[in-house]
C-alpha cells in the first residue's frame, strides 16, 4: 500500500514521547508519505528521554489544506501544544475538512482543547480518560479506536495498530 502524494503532520513539543513521534514518521515514510514535524515555533524539540527533534515549520505557517492527515503523538508534549492557538486551529480545521486526525495517550488533551470530541467515541491513556469523557467522548479501553476520520490509542504498545489504522484510513480515503 503506498501512501505516495500523501502528506501527514506530526505535531512537536517539548517532552514528547520518543515512540510516538518516530515511529509514526518512519512507518509513514516507509509508505511512501511526506511526513512533516509541525511545531510550536522553535526549532528544535526534545523528548521526555532528551532525544531531539527539528521542526519543519511552525504550525502557524501552514493550513490543514496542505495535509491529507495529523498526528497528535503523546508525552507531555500535548498540554504544550494545546496552549497554541495555531495549533487548535489546525486540529480544528483538519478535523472540519475530514482530515484523518491521529491521537495516542496524552494528545486526547488536545482533542479536548480543539472542541472536537462532543459525540464520539475514543480513547487514550487511562491517566486522561476523565478530560475525554468531560469533553464529550464516549471513552472506550481498547488498543485502537476509529470514528470518522478520528483515530485514537491509548500508549506505545499500541501503536502497530494505531499506524495500521492510519495507514488504512489514508489508502481507502477518496481521491481527490
Amino acid at each position: 500500500m503506498s501512501l505516495q502524494g500523501c502528506r501527514v503532520a506530526i505535531l512537536v513539543e517539548d517532552l514528547y514521547q520518543d515512540q510516538e513521534v518516530w515511529y509514526p514518521y518512519y512507518r509513514l515514510t516507509e509508505a511512501g508519505a511526506e511526513a512533516v514535524f509541525v511545531g510550536t515555533g522553535k526549532a528544535d524539540y526534545k523528548s521526555k528521554h532528551g532525544y531531539p527533534v527539528k521542526a519543519h515549520v511552525a504550525a502557524d505557517k501552514v493550513s490543514a489544506d496542505e495535509f491529507d492527515a495529523v498526528i497528535v503523538p503523546g508525552g507531555y508534549a500535548p498540554d504544550i501544544l494545546r496552549r497554541h492557538a495555531a495549533v487548535i486551529t489546525l486540529v480544528k480545521e483538519a478535523d472540519r475538512q475530514g482530515k484523518v486526525i491521529g491521537a495516542i495517550c496524552h494528545a486526547g488533551w488536545v482533542l479536548c482543547s480543539a472542541g472536537i470530541l462532543k459525540g464520539r467515541t475514543a480513547t487514550c491513556f487511562s491517566a486522561i480518560k476523565d478530560d475525554v469523557v468531560n469533553a464529550g467522548a464516549t471513552y472506550v479501553d481498547q488498543a485502537v479506536v476509529h470514528d470518522g476520520n478520528l483515530i485514537t490509542s491509548r500508549t506505545p504498545d499500541d501503536l502497530p495498530a494505531f499506524m495500521r489504522a492510519i495507514i488504512e484510513a489514508l489508502t481507502s480515503r477518496p481521491a481527490a
